[in-house]
């Protein structure tokens, strides 16, 4: 729980709870949020319609539909009843008459979502009415942000506070790391429309919401109302500086991760390597965690020549680093000129811009482009810390990030090794023992062994002869006291701190899936 009682939930940002002047809706009165939450509710206004009239695998590609797909778009936007006018209204950016709404919305809801500036005079005709915000169902929620595109042809809104909905793949490959066991303080730092603290308040006692821009706390306080959130205070300040007071049993963020050749929104652009923001939080995240709490990032960098990222990350954590676990998850490995391209094309740049790039990450010296998960765990008490870095396989999913996060865990725990004796193990299926030979006097002769899997995760693990027969031969019959005596009558295991290295490498191969112990299986 937090060391020290925060404000109680609200609009308690720096502005007194007022919207910035610019912001395209308005707070309105508790009525007004009330009786347009139980509309959209009940109106079958949901994200799986949406996937299912459109087509769509997810919403992501419904925030940009341009050319000749716009004009399909629109179309299926029409139809009879209240949910294709909803849509046509909330997601679509699309105007209707008063006489439409009238036939399709009660006078209460239309003055309802009028309050909250959810239905606003079109400026060349004030008979027909758009939404000047995107608003969108999500995870069971309603959520409102920044428009991308209005099919209407409006401008809209390009100023460097922009909102980004939470809708894109990107923001939901965040949401979806977080874990949904329950904790008590949550923290959510860069929260943007809030999505991340409203998924976040299932499972927490209470959850603080900060974002450096009042646009964007002004859109987390809206969408806390608009779903009648009661356990979420949304608070205006850079990172910390709006709870500095409190520790947290959970922290969140999903900070920016470009390099400064992107355009310059405050959400995109992580300082001069794209690492400066991240760099922040690791620098105070520990002071703000309990024993034993965690910060879950979605982070982006780059191994650079001499200087890996995850060493990197060590460094930012300063000091901190000795009390910290720490367990980088890497999603996707990129070559710089590789991810340049993809940037250039999803921008629509010329191709001048890759010269730009190439020289930027030249100047990094850098080798690769990582994209993953960070998740550092301040020790519930003085131990040795674990630090470890896992590559996503194809079928990688995030409750196996949590397990391994566990099963690190209770290796700093005294007991650890008794558990691991007094355990039968069994070797996985899905691994594979490659064995490399080379002619030696002239004859073939071993001269590696390299076990290799895929799940839960990808790894190669060059290890010793007498590992590799080991994880053969476990059947769940013998335990693990019985198979070190197996490899002690063999001679192979080495040196004389042998007992210490059969456990460590134990560990090790139930970690990496070769060896699996009852009740401690990776999720399927």
């Amino acid at each position: 729980m937090a060391t020290k009682t925060g404000p109680k939930a609200g609009g308690a940002n720096s502005k007194g709870g007022r919207m910035p002047s610019d912001f395209p809706l308005r707070t309105g009165s508790d009525d007004s949020f009330r009786i347009v939450h139980s509309f959209l509710r009940d109106s079958g206004y949901t994200e799986a319609w949406l996937l299912e009239r459109f087509e769509l695998p997810s919403l992501h590609s419904l925030l940009y539909p341009l050319g000749q797909r716009g004009e399909e778009v629109r179309r299926r936007y029409q139809g009879p009843g209240t949910t294709p006018l909803i849509a046509r209204l909330l997601m679509g950016g699309l105007a209707a008459n008063i006489q439409e709404l009238d036939r399709r919305l009660p006078a209460l809801v239309q003055d309802a979502m009028r309050d909250l500036g959810l239905l606003t005079p079109m400026p060349d005709d004030p008979s027909r009415f758009f939404c000047p915000a995107l608003v969108y169902p999500a995870l069971d929620f309603f959520v409102a942000a920044d428009r991308a595109v209005f099919l209407e042809g409006m401008p809209c809104y390009r100023g460097l506070d922009y909102v980004m909905s939470g809708a894109e793949d990107i923001c939901r490959d965040y949401i979806a790391s977080l874990p949904d066991t329950s904790c008590g303080a949550f923290l959510e730092i860069g929260t943007g429309s809030g999505l991340g603290a409203l998924c976040a308040s299932r499972t927490a006692g209470h959850v603080w919401a900060t974002d450096i821009t009042s646009r964007a706390a002004g859109y987390a306080e809206f969408n806390r109302r608009l779903n009648l959130v009661s356990n979420v205070t949304v608070l205006q300040g850079d990172l910390f500086a709006s709870v500095e007071t409190l520790k947290f049993d959970r922290i969140s963020c999903n900070p920016p991760f470009e390099p400064p050749l992107k355009h310059g929104h405050v959400f995109s652009v992580g300082g001069e390597d794209g690492e400066q923001i991240m760099r922040r939080v690791l620098e105070s995240a520990p002071a703000h965690l309990n024993p034993g709490g965690r910060l879950y990032m979605q982070v982006m960098g780059t191994n650079r020549e001499g200087d890996e990222f995850d060493a990197r990350i060590r460094r930012y954590l300063g000091s901190a680093a000795e009390e910290c676990d720490i367990a980088l998850f890497i999603r996707q490995r990129m070559e710089p000129r590789e991810y340049a391209i993809h940037q250039i094309l999803g921008d629509n740049e010329d191709s001048w811009k890759l010269d730009e790039w190439s020289g930027f990450y030249k100047k990094l010296r850098a080798l690769e482009v990582l994209h993953g998960h960070l998740v550092v765990q301040r020790a519930a008490e003085s131990r040795l810390v674990f630090h470890t870095v896992r590559s996503f396989g194809p079928h990688t999913n995030f409750a196996q990030m949590e397990w391994l996060l566990d099963w690190e865990t209770r290796s700093t725990v005294p007991t650890h090794a008794d558990l691991l004796y007094g355990s039968r193990p069994t070797a996985a299926s899905g691994w594979r023992l490659d064995v490399r030979q080379a002619m030696r006097d002239g004859k073939l002769a071993a001269e590696s062994y390299t076990l290799e899997t895929k799940t839960p995760f990808e790894v190669e693990l060059a290890v010793e002869p007498w590992i590799a027969a080991m994880a053969s031969c476990c059947d769940g019959k013998r335990n693990a006291a019985e198979l070190l005596d197996q490899v002690r009558s063999s001679g192979e295991l080495p040196g004389e701190d042998g007992v210490a290295e059969f456990a460590r490498v134990l560990h090790a191969l139930v970690a990496h899936n070769i060896l699996r112990l009852d009740g401690f299986q990776p999720p399927a």
